[in-house]
């Protein structure tokens, strides 16, 4: 299967710079797309829209994304990457789901270079299966919160990588009254 392939390339990959988050939405192509290019896949990223400079829209093949950053300072919040599953047609179902799941583990890589390896390839293989069972997911790691959410009826497929500050709603400041930031 090529999806285990490139879920083990992609938890060898190497990660990128240091706080990538701090990166405003613009530059997720070009934050992203190395990691891509070094696990030999041809899928690559290219902007599709950007607003402000804090509301971006990116694709890949059939792969949607968005990266949200605040309008109070540079950098990015959140990572939604999605794509919607046709019915009655389980080879590009595969193919669909192979490439989110290369996109995801690429953005690890690029946004979560905190991630051990092999947490990244246990992680994707999470993910994955959550999509297939039971449809939802929750992980987290040092610094990032990773949401599955996956509707059979529409056949969405929504996965969010969220800095922990952004996931638990605290402000720029770093608190919020009863959360943990």
């Amino acid at each position: 299967m090529r999806s285990a392939l490139f879920i083990s390339m992609l938890a060898l990959a190497s990660p990128a710079g240091a706080e990538p988050f701090g990166a405003p939405p613009s530059r997720y192509a070009e934050t992203v797309n190395p990691a891509l290019q070094g696990i030999g896949t041809d899928l690559r990223i290219r902007q599709a829209s950007c607003v402000d400079g804090t509301r971006c829209r990116f694709a890949a093949r059939l792969v949607d994304i968005e990266v949200v950053g605040p309008a109070d300072r540079p950098g990015t919040e959140r990572i939604q990457v999605t794509a919607t599953f046709r019915q009655g047609d389980d080879a590009a179902a595969t193919r669909l789901l192979d490439d989110i799941l290369t996109v995801v583990g690429a953005t690890m890589v690029a946004y979560d270079p905190g991630m051990a390896a092999e947490r990244r390839g246990e992680a994707l293989l999470e993910l994955g299966e959550a999509a297939l069972s039971v449809g939802e997911a929750h992980l987290d790691s040092t610094d990032v919160h990773y949401a599955l959410s996956f509707d059979d009826v529409s056949g969405r497929l929504e996965i969010i990588a969220a800095t922990l500050r952004a996931s638990h709603g605290c402000g720029k400041d770093g608190t919020k009254p009863g959360a943990t930031c």
